[in-house]
């Protein structure tokens, strides 16, 4: 014998079955939107923060130096006689460029330390997995040297290996 509240639901189900179909049908999209806008926010959240540490890498903390900052020397000492071997010296400033209206953001970095900050910096060589550093010594060993998109070298008119040595 099936409970009294089974056979008023059953019956109750039977005599209005298309709108309980629309009532079930309402609730599964209203969980659906709400998985979506979850999923949405989520996915959102996670492309701001690729966004940023692709602009400003990993660092977490910044001393500002200058003549408005902290004296330059303080990134030396932090890092020498502290100890604090995850730091890495930035230097950002906007350039002119040699017969253009363009001005260019240089982003001054040492390469050595700053594979951990920004990993995307660190080039492989592909058939032997090790480091290439081929460019990175001619970026180290000319003054000058510059590393730069092959969409802003077009732009530029600029070749690989061209430039001048100042």
């Amino acid at each position: 014998m099936q409970p009294v509240i089974i056979r008023v639901g059953w019956r109750y189900i039977s005599r209005r079955l298309f709108q309980s179909v629309l009532f079930i049908v309402g609730v599964a999209l209203g969980v659906a939107m709400v998985i979506a806008i979850d999923i949405a926010n989520s996915s959102a959240s996670r492309a701001f923060a690729l966004s940023a540490e692709s602009v400003a890498g990993r660092a977490t903390h910044q001393i500002v130096g200058g003549p408005n900052g902290l004296d330059s020397s303080l990134y030396a000492a932090l890092r020498m006689d502290l100890g604090l071997r995850l730091s890495a010296p930035v230097i950002s400033e906007f350039v002119g460029v040699d017969g253009s209206q363009r001005a260019l953001r240089l982003l001054g970095v040492d390469p050595l330390v700053e594979t951990f900050f920004r990993p995307y910096l660190a080039v492989e060589n592909r058939q032997t997995d090790l480091p290439d550093w081929t460019g990175l010594s001619r970026l180290m060993a000319e003054p000058g040297a510059v590393v730069i998109s092959d969409s802003l070298a077009r732009s530029l008119g600029v070749k690989l290996g061209s430039g001048k040595s100042q």
